[in-house]
């Protein structure tokens, strides 16, 4: 096989292709805007495994009536700083556009403040959620529930999603710290890419069908199951995501949510919890000082940088000098206009 070919794009094309392409399948006009600029953001800061490459799953849902793209996100408000949407069967990311203001504002006036979804769709990473609550001046917490995918620790079925954390904090004349990780040891979409391109994975990252180790993408996503982050550890946040997201907000655990082998099923009523929380009224004044003597502790300790900068310097190249996209990815989402 040939060496792809790599487009460049700027990055108000790739948004522009992608609202387009969402317009086609049967989504509402803000649906369409919203879902665009998530993948324009993924496409910009990473992983790009949740940029175009993921519109074959919005595509299939959408076209397949999984999931609503005409959705209108229902919210009450049963308490002081409890925000409790039904997300109409769409997308988290609209809910979170229509209602993050609510929750900055309940957080401000409360000190620590819930946004819970149930009823909804989420694909693509939890950073670009909550990285406008730290922008705010909050520390926020975000997780969420799909389909089992997961095995847990010794485990013999599948049983957790990716059941993702996200981390946001307010920081000095810099943007926010802001980072996400899955609780398996690697992303489902980053074995999905790798699988396209006959790619080795990262050593106890997945079992095979038959329950053995395997380096190979391929045989991972042929009835493999992905496996937790180290061990007991990673399997522990599995559990405590579950609890928070599915449990919480009245969304499917995630083996409820295995209901259907269609890959285009990431899985229907999938909960979402996002706590924000106001340093003011926690630490009182001098919080974002405390985040910066911290911050030069860790790094004068280590090479590595902050968790999360990494998408700093990849976000500044993308502004400036565009992306580059696989020539036969872009034509696939074209076709799906």
């Amino acid at each position: 096989m040939g060496k792809s070919r790599n487009v460049q794009l700027k990055l108000e094309e790739v948004q522009q292709l992608a609202e387009k392409v969402f317009l086609a399948n049967a989504c509402s006009d803000e649906m369409a805007k919203v879902l665009a600029n998530v993948i324009m953001l993924c496409e910009r800061d990473g992983p790009a495994s949740h940029g175009l490459f993921s519109m074959y799953s919005y595509v299939g849902s959408l076209r397949k009536g999984i999931s609503n793209g005409k959705a209108e996100p229902m919210a009450e408000y049963p308490k002081s700083g409890v925000i409790r949407v039904d997300g109409d069967n769409g997308y988290n990311q609209l809910v979170i556009n229509k209602f993050t203001k609510d929750l900055i504002c309940a957080t401000k006036e409360t000190g620590i403040a819930t946004l819970a979804i149930r009823n909804s769709h989420h694909i693509g990473p939890l950073k670009h959620d909550i990285e406008p609550i730290a922008e705010a001046g909050l520390v926020a917490f975000s997780c969420v529930v799909s389909k089992a995918l997961m095995t847990s620790y010794k485990g013999k079925k599948k049983i957790f999603g990716t059941d993702p954390i996200a981390f946001a904090c307010p920081r000095t004349g810099k943007e926010p710290v802001v980072w996400d990780m899955s609780s398996s040891s690697m992303s489902f979409m980053e074995i999905e890419v790798a699988s396209t391109k006959n790619e080795k994975i990262q050593p106890e990252s997945a079992v095979d069908k038959n329950g053995n180790p395997t380096l190979d993408s391929v045989a991972a996503m042929d009835g493999g199951m992905l496996l937790p982050f180290a061990k007991h550890k990673g399997s522990a946040i599995a559990f405590m995501v579950e609890l928070m997201a599915a449990g919480l907000t009245g969304g499917r655990f995630a083996f409820e949510n295995s209901i259907s082998e269609d890959p285009d099923f990431a899985g229907a009523n999938r909960g979402q919890t996002i706590i924000a929380m106001d340093p003011k009224s926690l630490h009182g004044p001098g919080f974002i000082d405390r985040v910066d003597e911290f911050i030069d502790a860790y790094s004068e300790s280590t090479a590595e940088r902050v968790p999360g900068d990494g998408r700093l310097s990849r976000r500044l190249k993308a502004k400036t000098s565009g992306i580059e996209v696989d020539h036969d990815l872009l034509e696939t989402v074209k076709s799906f206009l």
